[in-house]
């Protein structure tokens, strides 16, 4: 059996509407948008964050960021998103989409994504084809207070004793939640996490206004794990050196999103 465990990322930044006013509702339409649908909920003041069927949905006061996996129709909920707010506010809008291990079985593929998107929201892309390769479409402004500091590790290969035990689907989720240790380095997270049938695993972790979250993906065709986080570099170093060494991945990347002098949106990738 094969899974895409390589995501799609979409983050709405808005000015001056509170997303933590909408319903229940709206999230679990737009959702069902990218054919993902909602199955727990962890929140605190600042920041509301869904475990999905595909991945994580977090929302703030003026920020979605929905991530989804498999073979989900993410520019559709952009879509639903875009026709229910109107385009003067919406201050940026990010679509990312890593390049699939079989790209054959996506319902779009990005050029068909950012045309569409494009039509909306005039914006400029990225590419990277080397040993990363992925696609990026922006459009707008960060806001001027909002760091924007956030990275994503990527590994793929997964071949230490403990991803073996995972691809056997033997593993509990109290066995993971030990194994990932996050409590050891984050002691101030609050933690929702669900195993999947017949394998794979999320996890969501907020603290204050920050946000982690982990999908491990080990179908033998395409172990995977994904881990993102808003925590700074320098706090997530020790975590991430924790990762790999807990997964042995046979290759390992590091995304940096940050923001240049204009407030434009800056991406970086690191091969560890």
């Amino acid at each position: 059996m094969f899974y895409e465990g390589t995501e799609k990322r979409l983050e709405i930044t808005l000015k001056q509407i509170n997303l933590l006013t909408f319903p229940e509702l709206f999230w679990q339409e737009m959702v069902a948008q990218a054919d993902a649908y909602i199955i727990s909920k962890i929140e605190n003041k600042t920041i509301r964050a869904y475990l999905l069927s595909e991945s994580s949905l977090f929302i703030w006061k003026d920020r979605v960021l929905l991530i989804t996996c498999g073979n989900t129709h993410l520019v559709k909920a952009a879509h639903f998103f875009q026709k229910k707010i109107a385009k003067e506010k919406i201050q940026s809008l990010l679509f990312h989409r890593h390049q699939a291990i079989q790209p054959e079985l996506q319902k779009s593929d990005f050029a068909q994504d950012s045309m569409h998107l494009n039509s909306h929201f005039p914006g400029n892309t990225q590419h990277w084809q080397g040993e990363y390769q992925g696609d990026l479409f922006f459009f707008g402004t960060l806001n001027k207070k909002d760091p924007n500091k956030k990275q994503l590790l990527m590994l793929h290969g997964l071949t230490s004793e403990f991803a073996q035990t995972l691809q056997t689907g033997n593993a509990s989720t109290q066995q993971i939640e030990y194994q990932l240790a996050l409590k050891e380095f984050f002691p101030q997270l609050l933690i929702d996490q669900f195993t999947f049938t017949p394998k794979g695993y999320s996890l969501n972790a907020i603290a204050d206004n920050h946000y982690l979250t982990i999908h491990i993906t080990p179908e033998k065709l395409s172990t995977y794990l994904s881990l993102e986080s808003s925590f700074s570099n320098q706090v997530m170093q020790s975590y991430i050196q924790h990762i790999i060494r807990l997964f042995s991945p046979l290759r390992s990347q590091l995304m940096r999103f940050t923001k240049d002098s204009n407030n434009a949106l800056k991406s970086t990738v690191q091969t560890l």
